[in-house]
């Protein structure tokens, strides 16, 4: 890495990885959010299992760079990498909820047509 340069070419391929991927998971899980209040919750978990998929790959790209650091590897702190981990945390906190969210909407539907309401 010369002067000119940020972060390393190694860095922000790992950075805008983990971004894109995080951000189809995310994506995958509001897709099973949309399926689930429509009912079709099939097609939802089938979503959702997708969504939890691709978060493990962007925490597998994450993880990496924690290696990389602890192991003694400077690892340079920069804007990206911090958006980078906002998208991992947002994600995980929103696909923590989602598999209860969805399990929540199936048990209200299943009502409503016991007690449809009028």
């Amino acid at each position: 890495m010369d002067n000119t340069e940020l972060i390393s070419e190694e860095l922000l391929e790992k950075i805008m990885t983990g971004v894109a991927i995080a951000g189809t998971a995310k994506s995958l899980g509001k897709e099973a959010l949309v399926k689930a209040n429509e009912g079709k919750f099939e097609e939802a978990r089938d979503l959702f299992a997708q969504a939890k998929k691709q978060f493990i790959e962007v925490h597998d790209c994450h993880f990496d760079l924690i290696q990389k650091e602890s192991s003694g590897e400077k690892v340079d702190i920069c804007l990206l990498l911090i958006h980078m981990e906002d998208h991992i945390m947002t994600t995980s906190l929103f696909l923590d909820s989602l598999e209860d969210q969805i399990n929540l909407l199936e048990r209200v539907y299943k009502l409503e047509k016991l007690f449809p309401i009028k």
